[in-house]
């Protein structure tokens, strides 16, 4: 592993702390047993920043080429993020609320821009290598933030509001503090900025718009990925309180499941990239996508401890090859010269599951988690089909 894609993989294990700590686990237990929140309320928070990132960011990826330059908006989109997950504690309900919302959009608005950065790291015969090698260090991220967080809470206390409120500043500073090793590691060349920069970029957006036709294998990548992101999203954001009130876990309980969800989703991640550049990311998108159907039904119809245990090992490892598959197969469909621009849409279709997000939180809180994993199962049908096309 060279010094580049080490400090390009760094951001992945810092990212993937503020998902495991804030967006899986502490957030959606801050709102909902101290500030009296629901699920409803969370599938709003996660759906509508998701939707709003998936509207802007082609935009502020189409600029990044034009440009050609990433990191300023990793930087201003990390520092933003960390900004709003360190000050959620401080809050009531509705303001935390809303800065979840806007770590979150933060967050992702970030990632995309990160992942454009993919082809100036790797070579065409090793993205599948270099896009695991980040995965696999975002799940070391994870299992890092575990233990710093286990700590924090044996002091203040697994189950106290105290301790969960801790974890917000420690979230916010080890996302900020392992994001430096990318902020200084990565160099990239200066350009002269130029006043039209944006405009030339709605121009660029609304071009590939309006040329989508003659991109229809891209389109049903892209409606694939809607699709398969949608629910796993929707898992993410859901799992830790799906585990605690059908499963009735309790959150040291959960801390250890977690951490070993998260090796299978590093093995996953480093597996899935030898299998992307041997065989092809379609097929392990397939492969892992199929993995999550069964995962969802099992969960359905059994949703005791010990298959909640053995489908979140499963579920890590398709999970982390998700991820690992979904980058190297978008670059190999289009040119280098519009990658930003490209994962901006790619964003657009996978945080259109602001939508499912949504519907998932109110069938979960009208109804039962049983309605709402039932949409998953449906989702990932179709997420299926769409790949088949591409």
């Amino acid at each position: 592993m060279n010094k580049e894609v080490f400090c390009w993989g760094m951001y992945d294990l810092a990212n993937t702390i503020f998902s495991a700590l804030f967006v899986t686990f502490f957030f959606p237990l801050y709102i909902k047993q101290y500030l009296g929140g629901n699920e409803l309320q969370l599938g709003l928070v996660f759906g509508l920043s998701m939707l709003a990132v998936g509207i802007i960011v082609p935009f502020i990826g189409a600029w990044s080429d034009h440009l050609g330059r990433r990191m300023p908006f990793i930087i201003f989109f990390t520092i933003t993020c960390c900004f709003f997950t360190g000050i959620v504690a401080l809050a009531s309900l509705k303001l935390a609320l809303l800065f979840g919302f806007l770590a979150n959009f933060s967050y992702h608005a970030a990632l995309t821009t990160y992942n454009a950065l993919l082809p100036t790291i790797a070579q065409k015969q090793n993205l599948g290598k270099v896009s695991g090698i980040g995965v696999a260090l975002g799940y070391l991220g994870t299992i890092i933030a575990l233990l710093i967080a286990g700590v924090i809470l044996t002091y203040f206390g697994w189950e106290t509001q105290m301790g969960t409120q801790s974890i917000f500043a420690a979230t916010a500073l080890l996302f900020l503090l392992f994001s430096l090793v990318t902020f200084f590691g990565i160099h990239e060349k200066k350009s002269a900025m130029r006043g039209m920069h944006l405009i030339h970029s709605l121009h660029e957006v609304k071009k590939t718009i309006t040329r989508f036709s003659h991109h229809k294998k891209i389109a049903s990548f892209l409606l694939a990925m809607f699709f398969l992101t949608n629910a796993i999203f929707a898992v993410i954001i859901f799992l830790f309180p799906f585990a605690r009130e059908q499963v009735h876990i309790t959150v040291k309980m959960f801390f250890v499941l977690y951490t070993l969800q998260a090796l299978a989703a590093a093995i996953g991640s480093l597996l899935a990239g030898k299998l992307v550049d041997s065989y092809g990311a379609k097929k392990v998108l397939q492969l892992a996508a199929g993995t999550w159907l069964a995962v969802i039904i099992l969960l359905l119809f059994f949703p005791t401890l010990p298959v909640f245990f053995i489908t979140g090992l499963f579920g890590g490892a398709a999970l982390g090859a998700i991820w690992t598959a979904q980058r190297p197969q978008l670059l190999l469909m289009v040119h280098r010269a519009h990658v930003g621009q490209f994962f901006g849409f790619l964003e657009l279709s996978g945080k259109f599951s602001g939508i499912l997000a949504m519907a998932f939180g109110a069938l979960a809180h009208f109804l039962n988690y049983q309605a709402a994993l039932v949409l998953l199962v449906v989702s990932f049908l179709v997420g299926l089909y769409f790949l088949e096309k591409v």
